[in-house]
């Protein structure tokens, strides 16, 4: 399955889904080897990571410093089930209607500040209400 990018004043023809790639829950996909690479050097599966998407809270920030063909985004969240609440960084991109996994993480302290910061901007305009 191809897609076409426009990104930049150019596009782009990539392939969607490779024969590595994993879907999963029809929403996320990633290539097998580099979920095995990242769960090596991080302890962390694409799976587990996947379920930033599920806090409410979660931050999504632009990375431009990796958007060279396609735009990425730093979508840092709660994993539930982590030990100590661990705030998780993902780097994926949007591509219709899947979000691809590049890299999976704990949140360095600027993604946790920017996370606590954005929960309690939340909880302040409950209480003004």
């Amino acid at each position: 399955m191809l897609a076409i990018f426009y990104f930049s004043g150019y596009i782009y023809l990539r392939e969607m889904i490779s024969p590595d790639d994993v879907i999963y829950k029809n929403r996320y996909v990633w290539n097998r080897h580099k979920n095995d690479l990242n769960k090596r050097k991080h302890h962390l599966s694409f799976e587990t990571a996947s379920l930033v998407f599920d806090d409410p809270f979660h931050v999504e920030e632009f990375d431009e410093e990796n958007s060279i063909i396609e735009e990425r985004f730093n979508v840092t969240g709660s994993v539930t089930g982590l030990i100590n609440n661990t705030l998780v960084t993902v780097s994926v991109v949007y591509r219709g209607d899947l979000i691809r996994f590049f890299s999976a993480r704990e949140a360095d302290s600027q993604e946790v500040r920017d996370y606590y910061e954005q929960f309690r901007e939340y909880l302040d305009g409950q209480v003004e209400d």
